[in-house]
């Protein structure tokens, strides 16, 4: 069943829900496989760069049907669209999205806060959650590439910030930089979960760690028992993805059940991490 974000997460606290991002039906069904082995809600995203590639507008309706037929509750969730996306949004709420990230993080505080309060209104008026970002997460967003450089310095988000930015928004949850990054790490990241504390006791909504994809399982569990609410998973599932294509047997024609294996090990590897955020 299809539901907002604000309601998944609310009703999931104190444990964290995961989102997972997708790039075509296959994955969105081990997704919606996996949480219902768990009888867990789960969010399944879709990334702006992603929108237009995998033709959205068309395989949205066949999504939409199968989070409608599902046990669980599920939110449809655009992920980290930009402040010159608003037509996307706009799209993307008529599609039938419960829930919209808007990344104004790399604008000043002023005008962050102005844009993200214009989706937080636009989107409101469907009856679909916002999700906001303050303190730029580091890395590029949908890309797993191994050989990217190390960010320099993650700087992490200002509690005080993070307080304006929440009373003058409405948002329904709020992404922080702690540490992590996006894409696949060559060393374990610094979570600084004080700042993770801090925020969760200064704003009292979901608040949302990206690039969890390689964060050791205790970072994981202590980011959670910190005040995450929402965790963004997806570098690993590419990762996965490959391996597996370079593992198969490049003799066999058998398409389908190439596809069921990569399949079968996104549904095992979802399952692990689900459980390892409601620890």
């Amino acid at each position: 069943m299809k539901e907002n974000l604000a309601q998944v997460l609310k009703s999931h606290s104190p444990a964290a829900t995961g989102s997972f991002n997708i790039l075509d039906l296959d994955m969105a069904f081990s997704i919606l496989d996996a949480a219902e082995s768990l009888q867990s809600p789960v969010i399944i995203g879709i990334a702006s760069r992603h929108f237009h590639g995998i033709r959205a507008p068309l395989l949205v309706p066949s999504l939409l049907k199968a989070i409608e037929s599902a046990s669980i509750s599920t939110v449809l969730h655009l992920d980290h669209a930009a402040p010159d996306q608003m037509d996307m949004i706009k799209q993307a709420l008529d599609l039938g999205f419960s829930s919209i990230m808007i990344d104004g993080s790399f604008l000043p505080l002023a005008e962050n806060i102005e844009i993200s309060r214009k989706v937080v209104e636009l989107c409101h008026s469907y009856d679909a959650s916002v999700e906001g970002e303050i303190g730029g997460i580091a890395g590029e967003e949908g890309v797993a590439d191994p050989d990217q450089d190390d960010p320099e310095e993650i700087p992490y988000t200002d509690p005080d910030e993070a307080l304006a930015f929440v009373t003058a928004t409405n948002v329904d949850a709020l992404a922080i930089a702690v540490g992590t990054a996006h894409g696949i790490y060559k060393r374990e990241p610094h979570i600084n979960f004080n700042v993770i504390k801090q925020i969760a006791l200064l704003t009292d909504i979901p608040l949302v760690m990206h690039g969890a994809s390689g964060v050791s399982d205790s970072a994981m569990q202590l980011a959670v028992q910190s005040g995450i609410r929402k965790i963004n998973y997806f570098s690993g599932l590419l990762q996965t993805a490959m391996d597996e294509i370079r593992n198969y047997d490049i003799k066999s024609n058998d398409y389908l059940g190439f596809k069921q294996s990569i399949s079968e090990q996104w549904r095992k590897l979802i399952v692990e991490q689900m459980k390892l955020f409601a620890s």
